[in-house]
């Protein structure tokens, strides 16, 4: 049965993650990964489809900063659906009631959430995240364009994030 607005996981051409991020460094054809958790998998949705949004933005509209606003929810939501993915079936409740607050945008809150579960970022992957985690919700309150310059790093950074976050699921 298809679910309207929802893509099933298919055969694509994956970037892996470079050898100093953990990842083999090369690029490879494979199944994108799809977690089993309900909620989790629609997390995973959610991040894919505001990644494709943002690169939309950028690349067909020309507006910078929509784009990076777009692109940070993805960040958001695959590193929601990791913590989910990575959470023990009996906690996740208590977890989805965590994503409720105002915090839980905060992509350092998140990353420190995966670190209790023992998820490690890889050095690589970690100074990706951190130019990520410049990202705020706020930015919706910014008027102007924005940088392309910046929001073409912002992108590079977070399809990183995403790709290292859609490999440990």
């Amino acid at each position: 049965m298809a679910i309207a607005g929802f893509a099933p996981p298919r055969a694509v051409w994956c970037e892996a993650a470079p050898r100093a991020a953990g990842g083999r460094g090369k690029r490879e054809y494979g199944i994108v990964g799809m977690p089993s958790d309900v909620d989790a998998r629609r997390y995973y949705r959610i991040a894919y489809q505001r990644l494709e949004d943002g690169e939309l933005m950028l690349g067909k509209l020309d507006r910078p900063k929509g784009a990076v606003y777009l692109t940070g929810y993805a960040v958001e939501c695959i590193l929601k659906s990791l913590l989910l993915a990575t959470t023990p079936r009996s906690e996740r409740g208590e977890v989805l009631r965590l994503f409720r607050g105002a915090g839980a945008h905060d992509i350092i809150w998140l990353k420190s959430q995966l670190a209790a579960r023992g998820v490690v970022v890889p050095p690589g992957v970690a100074s990706e995240l951190a130019y990520v985690a410049t990202w705020s919700v706020e930015l919706r309150y910014e008027p102007g364009a924005g940088d392309r310059d910046e929001a073409r790093r912002f992108l590079r950074a977070s399809r990183a994030v995403v790709a290292w976050a859609d490999g440990r699921m």
